[in-house]
């Protein structure tokens, strides 16, 4: 795989821009990278976000299908990004044919006003992140109305994307690879979690794939991926929208704050929010630790694959403990939401 750096990805969406009708030399800003590349830009006193995919991440059917979901979710009402159509009419575009990079898909929205994100993973993991549980409920809101308004229209994705179902959370090649591969997870911690993954199994496949409970998700929610705006929290970056439990972003959005001291409160928060928009019941309840693991468990497959990387080590030293810890509790039934 061709690795994409700074200055391949800058060249690259400066090819992108004349395709929504802006001079490639227009001056860019690098606001993230991890699995894109993502610069700000202004234009014509407008403010951008251009966002160069990891290549080969998605095939052109699949993003358009991501697309064509925030399309959807905007026009009902929901808070996520707005995005620029070409001067073709299309929802991205494709450059790099003549580059060495090689060929990249390339989006543009407009630039949300924002003070940052929600939170991030690891100071929700030390224990340090100072978040009002407010907020958290706010958060049960907007991941409930992403649920709603995807219920109420019937959207389905128009082709196959990795959904996060049993196969892609804990079948034999999980979506974002196996987590018993991290050299880190020996011994009895080992052997607690492949109990706990036949735990999983067996609850998730009681607790079913009915549409008020299986559908499509954003799958991504975490609090890097959520903007703190003027107008209030916009959920941002859809890359890993599939098919998937309601209840795996609930899982996402607490994922990193399960070792915090306020938990708890976080969580509770966090489904009373979700709750005022969109009902859930005993058996919602009773499944959700098994997801949390699940969730938690995918995070472990991910930096398996990717040792090296900052936050592939970060991941196997500091939420690894954590994920052990679920899948004890979870075999105990000694789970706070139990």
């Amino acid at each position: 795989m061709i690795v994409v750096d700074l200055v391949a990805a800058t060249e690259l969406a400066r090819e992108a821009l004349p395709a929504y009708g802006i001079p490639g030399d227009t001056a860019l800003t690098l606001l993230k990278k991890r699995e894109n590349f993502v610069f700000s830009l202004r234009h014509d006193d407008r403010a951008y976000v251009i966002r160069v995919h990891r290549r080969g991440y998605h095939t052109d059917e699949a993003l358009a299908s991501e697309l064509d979901f925030v399309h959807a979710l905007d026009g009902a009402g929901v808070a996520v990004p707005r995005f620029v159509k070409t001067r073709e009419g299309r929802s991205f575009t494709v450059v790099g044919g003549g580059h060495p990079a090689g060929r990249h898909q390339v989006d543009l929205q407009l630039l949300l006003e924002n003070s940052g994100n929600f939170g991030d993973e690891r100071t929700g993991v030390d224990g340090t992140a100072a978040i009002d549980p407010a907020d958290f409920f706010e958060l049960g809101r907007l991941a409930a109305q992403v649920h709603a308004a995807t219920e109420r229209s019937g959207f389905t994705m128009s082709v196959p994307r990795d959904d996060w179902d049993l196969d892609g959370l804990i079948g034999a090649e999980p979506a974002w690879g196996d987590p018993l591969r991290l050299a880190e997870l020996v011994g009895d911690d080992r052997r607690a979690l492949v109990d706990a993954i036949g735990r999983v199994r067996r609850d998730l496949e009681a607790y079913g794939t009915p549409a008020h409970r299986f559908g499509p998700i954003h799958a991504d929610l975490t609090p890097e991926n959520v903007l703190r705006t003027p107008d209030g929290l916009v959920l941002i970056d859809f890359d890993d929208f599939a098919a998937g439990w309601h209840l795996f972003d609930l899982a996402t959005a607490i994922h990193f704050f399960t070792p915090h001291p306020r938990y708890e409160e976080y969580r509770s928060a966090l489904f009373a929010g979700y709750e005022s928009v969109r009902p859930l019941d005993a058996a919602d309840y009773e499944v959700f630790p098994a997801i949390l693991l699940a969730r938690s468990l995918t995070y472990l497959g991910w930096a398996a694959d990717r040792r090296g990387e900052d936050t592939a080590e970060w991941l196997a030293a500091s939420v690894l403990p954590h994920t052990v810890r679920l899948g004890r509790e979870l075999l105990a039934g000694t789970s706070p939401s139990q």
